[in-house]
Parts: C-alpha cells; sequence; structure tokens
C-alpha cells in the first residue's frame, strides 16, 4: 500500500523519493459501530458516540520473524479515561470480551504486551513504570526486534528503553486500545528490514564515516539511510548514556 511521503517520514529518513511504503494497515474485520476505519483503514476511531468500555484493534499482518519492525502512531484527540494504550500480542490475545468494561486491556494477559498513556507498561497483568506520559499530538513510535525478541517504544522519535525482552520467536501483531469516546489514532509509518550484522554495525557509525561509505560503497545506502540505522544509533546513545549515569552513581 503506498502513500505520498509524509513529513515524519522524512524527517526519520524512511521516504524514497516520492512515496512512503505502509506494509499493513488494522485489521477490518475488527470493525463494529465502537470502532470505525477511515483514511485507508490507517486512522481508527474508538467509541465514535458515547464509550461504555474498552475497544481494540490489532493489524491485519503478522510481523515477520527475522526483522526489525517500526511503526508510529499518532495520537490525534485528546488522550483520557481508564487507559489509551499502544503495543503488540499473539493471534490469541483477547481484543472483544471487554467491550463492556473499562480496563488496561494490552497487557492484560500473557498474549499481549503494552505501553500506557500514563507511563507505565503491562504483560500478564502485571504493571511497571516505564517513563513518559502521552498526550494527544504525541507520536508513539513501537520497534520489534524479532531476532533479538525485544520491544522498545519511542515518544515523537526519541527512545524511552527496552521496554520487553523474551518475545524472540512469537508472532506478533501491532495493537491499539482505548477507553476515551470519540478517540481517534492514525498510523503514520509502518517499515521493516531484515535483522543483520551489517545493519549493526552501521548503527554505531558517526556521520562523517556513514557519509564515507556512502561514498566508497553505493550500495550500502540502502542500509546507511535506512530509518532502521537512526533507530538503533538512538538506541546504542541511550544505552551508553544509561551506563554512564550508572557509573556515576555506583
Amino acid at each position: 500500500m503506498e502513500a505520498e511521503c509524509d513529513p515524519i517520514s522524512r524527517v526519520m529518513g524512511g521516504c524514497n523519493e516520492r512515496t512512503t511504503i505502509y506494509e499493513w494497515v488494522w485489521d477490518t474485520s475488527f470493525e463494529t459501530p465502537r470502532l470505525q476505519l477511515d483514511n485507508r483503514n490507517l486512522e481508527v476511531k474508538f467509541h465514535p458516540g458515547y464509550s461504555i468500555g474498552t475497544a481494540a484493534i490489532r493489524g491485519n499482518k503478522m510481523m515477520s520473524k527475522g526483522r526489525h519492525h517500526y511503526w508510529e502512531v499518532k495520537m490525534i484527540t485528546p488522550v483520557y479515561g481508564t487507559d489509551v494504550m499502544v503495543g503488540v500480542g499473539t493471534k490469541k490475545a483477547d481484543l472483544t470480551s471487554t467491550t463492556d468494561s473499562f480496563c488496561s486491556l494490552l497487557g492484560r494477559d500473557n498474549e499481549s504486551w503494552g505501553y500506557s498513556y500514563r507511563g507505565y507498561i503491562q504483560h500478564s497483568g502485571q504493571f511497571k513504570e516505564y517513563t513518559a506520559c502521552f498526550k494527544q499530538g504525541s507520536i508513539v513510535g513501537v520497534h520489534l526486534d524479532t531476532w533479538r525478541g525485544t520491544l522498545q517504544f519511542f515518544l515523537d522519535r526519541k527512545p524511552l528503553g527496552i521496554a520487553f525482552t523474551g518475545l524472540r520467536g512469537m508472532e506478533l501483531y501491532p495493537m491499539v486500545c482505548s477507553t476515551a469516546a470519540k478517540s481517534r489514532m492514525k498510523v503514520t509509518y509502518s517499515c521493516s528490514m531484515p535483522a543483520s550484522l551489517q545493519m549493526e554495525c552501521l548503527s554505531i557509525l558517526r556521520p562523517v564515516q556513514k557519509a564515507y561509505l556512502n561514498t566508497a560503497f553505493p550500495g550500502l545506502k540502502y542500509l546507511s539511510q535506512s530509518i532502521f540505522a537512526e533507530i538503533l544509533q538512538k538506541t546504542n546513545v541511550r544505552k551508553l548514556s544509561e551506563t554512564a549515569i550508572t557509573d556515576v552513581l555506583a
């Protein structure tokens, strides 16, 4: 599915010259009067009238194994209420039994993993403080490394740190949920790339080194200019920063 290259993708370096490819959209089989899709199934509107429970939806494609997956979800309307969450889950995740009750759905069982707008993460019913809260206008990024089995969230393109591990080999889908009436969110970007040693190496290079490689080895441009080179580099910088802080405190 193709669309014009949006500003978010240009900033992240994920566009080719003319188009952005959305690798998946929201699954229309979950559409009900309480959950409506729009804008080529990239945008979801929860509880169009009023809310009496929790509505959720997943992507229409499973995240392929052995790849880096990254997508961004923009909060179009105010974020409030019991919970609004972004995350992943297996095909067994129960997304339909809470339509008449308010809850933090993603991560409520052991089949899903969620990040709440309140700033915590959840899995198997266990809450854990994470980092920042998100709100209207926020862009929540999700990086799923199916090779290492890690899940990390970004807020306005800043890494928040690894949220979950142990996901290697699992068949996972992107998911979102909301209890807030008339709340809307939209997938603004989704892409993937095979996990490789080349990508890991490129992620630790400085800009001048990347520029040299692009000139000396033009065939590597598709890697060095990939969105994942920036994502992994930001992650490595965060890890180094956290290590330095730990060393100082010690």
